[in-house]
């Protein structure tokens, strides 16, 4: 079985929790990647943001053989 690739996790759907700050900005975490934390002035600076938290987050794991959680799927409901 071939080993997933920095892009290959970089392109599935992890979720986020945004959170706002106090004093302004967005504090921002991808749910299945414990530790995978950033915060961001302005909405519009939140995908760069994150892609550069979990490029960070998922380049250590890879290089350090740990397991990388691919994102939980989740159930909308009515």
């Amino acid at each position: 079985m071939s080993k997933r690739l920095l892009g290959d996790y970089l392109a599935l759907p992890y979720q986020l929790v945004i959170i706002p700050g106090e004093e302004g900005g967005f504090g921002v975490g991808v749910i299945d990647l414990l530790g995978c934390v950033t915060y961001a002035e302005n909405w519009e600076d939140i995908p760069d943001m994150v892609r550069e938290a979990m490029t960070s987050w998922i380049g250590s794991a890879l290089k350090h053989d740990d397991p990388i959680p691919e994102p939980a799927l989740v159930e909308l409901k009515n």
